[in-house]
């Protein structure tokens, strides 16, 4: 069984923990042990000379853990410069010793000797079926082993079609996270999981994305 967190029903669910600065500093070891993956968010450490020993620290804070590494641009809701978007793909290949998944958006080309999660972030509405149709193609085509869609809804009955498409191509990836951003978003996290998705974000500590739950929070 690959690592990640059993429920009672013997389903795998990966519970990914976002790690940042204050994380590593402060974050209780006991919360960082609930999570199957801890994604490191580089994009938070703005010493560029202290990533290459990243993802030996979070090693030590869960070494059952599969680490994920992302440089989150701002415009997907992360702390790396927009313009600064082509750097990435050296820092990447520098930075990639130790990681088990990288994390790239959509419309990023990039060959690595990595398993991928295509992620897909939108800060003003929820895609139409098609759309979520094309991007999960989009995925598979490109040999991708994981798909993300993170979505912002402004209703709770905005976020029905984000469980169609958990249902449609959850079992197509390896790892598969389609939940609603924002106060309407925050159900949708855990029972995306019920529908199809077997993979959805926490925050250790302070939440890095609106309506994200904290990892003590969760309960199945």
């Amino acid at each position: 069984m690959l690592k990640g967190f059993a429920t009672n029903r013997n389903i795998v669910y990966f519970i990914a923990g976002l790690i940042s600065p204050s994380v590593l500093q402060n974050a209780p070891v006991s919360s960082a042990e609930k999570c199957g993956i801890l994604e490191i968010r580089y994009d938070l450490f703005k010493d560029i000379e202290e990533w290459g020993s990243l993802s030996q620290k979070v090693f030590e804070l869960n070494p059952k853990a599969l680490r994920l590494g992302t440089i989150r641009l701002e415009k997907d809701g992360g702390k790396w410069e927009n313009e600064r978007e082509a750097e990435r793909v050296e820092l990447f290949k520098k930075n990639l010793d130790g990681l088990d998944w990288i994390d790239l958006e959509r419309g990023i080309e990039l060959s690595l000797k990595k398993k991928i999660i295509r992620s897909w972030h939108l800060f003003d509405r929820i895609p139409s079926e098609q759309e979520l149709s094309e991007f999960a193609e989009e995925c598979l085509k490109s040999g991708a082993c994981g798909c993300k869609v993170a979505a912002m809804a402004h209703s709770k009955d905005e976020v029905f079609p984000l469980y169609d498409f958990a249902k449609k191509y959850g079992n197509k990836f390896e790892l598969f996270a389609a939940f609603a951003m924002g106060e309407h978003g925050k159900e949708s996290r855990i029972r995306s999981l019920k529908e199809g998705a077997n993979l959805t974000y926490v925050s250790i500590g302070e939440a890095l994305a609106p309506g994200q739950l904290n990892v003590e929070d969760i309960i199945f």
